[in-house]
């Protein structure tokens, strides 16, 4: 089976993919997908899918996935890099990439099993099936879109997709499409009551990851969505979903990211997190660890701590970066943190980067992965500073955190810069640092 193939199964005057210009059935995408591979004068062993719209990243996905050529949808960091394309698996369908904080994506194969095996229990957990209409934003270049896609895909539901980010837009296409599903990271939900004027009754499931969410914030999405279910999930490019939490279960412990999904075990060592599961990629071992940190509750739910590499050095004294962080967003008013130790003369400063509900997104502007550097200068001139230094100071000594994990310095940008995942992209707030 190949993807192709999967999508040839489906009734094929079904409804497939609605995007900003164009609207496609099952049909007529295998009809345009076979076209493409027809006309096709690549000779491999890799193409490299560098187009911008969504409706041609999939149309080439899906040609080249079941042929010799294995299609690699290319993340915006991956442009400016070169990569080692020897001793591809016989079994690849695909190249997936990574992109992490550092803002150099990784390239990893994977079959096609690695995927649709687990499309059953995804969408079973995420409440998908045939009558499902799902809005996504976004490049497939992000792993999580392009497989939820495919995941889609498999159960003969419809797609609502856009690349453009404006709520507005969003919440236009939604209205018109007869949406009733989303699949968004919690930081573009969370823009959707700002514009929202009446509340949505027709939302029945929002699937959401890549970033935390608590009790607080499902209430936030549960007052204009009253009728949905909200799951939020964990997952990594290297493995698949691993755990998953609904709004039911969230509490103001925004560590816990739930129970692990069927098939998936999850194993601490230490701290350290190991997952073993039957859909990974290519060349890994089982158990396997992503380096991030946790503990499993005795409700069997796992708590995430951070990754091992978010220890950070100040001045000779290690401080978990996921600590501060997550105490700056429990203080009133801040939606997103992030901390970074930045050497200044002779000594390393402690320095929170920070957004604020003061900050009120622009339409049609947004740090996102691909807008990121040409927005930062004209979004970094708003006023979205409401809360002094001295105040922050005061709120967290009273707080957890300890003397020396109190940022020194604290910077306020209306958003933090995203990489393709939705994961705030710490390399260029090290640039912004350098502009402040």
């Amino acid at each position: 089976m190949t993807y192709l193939e999967m999508i040839k199964s489906q009734p094929q005057h079904k409804l497939a993919l609605v995007t900003d210009d164009k609207s496609y059935t099952y049909g007529e995408l295998a009809a345009r997908a076979e076209e493409l591979l027809k006309n096709s004068t690549e000779s491999g062993p890799v193409i490299f899918i560098h187009e911008e719209k969504i409706a041609d990243q999939l149309l080439k996905f899906l040609a080249y996935s079941g042929s010799s050529i294995v299609p690699i949808i290319a993340t915006e960091a991956s442009k400016k890099q070169e990569f080692q394309l020897e001793n591809i698996p016989e079994s690849a369908c695909m190249g997936v990439m990574t992109s992490g904080s550092t803002g150099k994506s990784k390239l990893l194969w994977r079959s096609y099993h690695s995927w649709a095996d687990f499309f059953p229990e995804q969408n079973r957990v995420f409440g998908i099936d045939e009558t499902t209409v799902i809005f996504c934003q976004g490049s497939l270049a992000f792993t999580g879109n392009l497989n939820i896609y495919m995941g889609v895909l498999s159960a003969g539901a419809t797609l609502v997709v856009t690349e453009k980010f404006r709520p507005k837009h969003w919440l236009k296409l939604i209205e018109e499409q007869g949406v009733n599903a989303l699949y968004l990271i919690p930081s573009k939900l969370l823009l959707l009551p700002r514009f929202l004027k009446q509340p949505n009754v027709n939302i029945r499931h929002i699937v959401s990851g890549s970033q935390t969410m608590g009790r607080i914030e499902a209430d936030k999405l549960l007052e204009v969505f009253p009728n949905t279910e909200i799951t939020l999930y964990y997952g990594a490019s290297e493995l698949n979903y691993i755990t998953y939490i609904k709004d039911s279960s969230m509490t103001e412990d925004r560590t816990d990211i739930g129970l692990p999904f069927q098939g998936v075990k999850v194993e601490i060592r230490g701290e350290e997190i190991f997952i073993d599961n039957n859909c990974h990629v290519e060349g890994i071992t089982m158990p396997f660890s992503l380096k991030d940190r946790g503990y499993l509750d005795e409700y069997g739910h796992l708590h995430f701590l951070g990754r091992t590499d978010d220890i950070i050095s100040v001045n000779g004294l290690k401080i978990s970066s996921v600590k501060v962080e997550t105490a700056l967003r429990e203080l009133p008013g801040i939606v997103e943190a992030a901390v970074l130790s930045i050497h200044q003369g002779d000594a390393d400063v402690l320095t929170a980067f920070l957004s604020t509900e003061g900050s009120m997104e622009q339409e049609g502007i947004a740090l996102n992965a691909e807008m990121a550097e040409s927005t930062l200068a004209k979004l970094a001139e708003a006023p979205v500073k409401n809360m002094s230094s001295v105040e922050l100071i005061r709120l967290l000594k009273a707080g957890f955190l300890e003397t020396y994990e109190i940022p020194h310095r604290f910077i306020f940008l209306p958003e933090l810069p995203k990489n393709e995942s939705g994961k705030i992209d710490k390399k260029n707030l090290l640039l912004q640092a350098e502009l402040v």
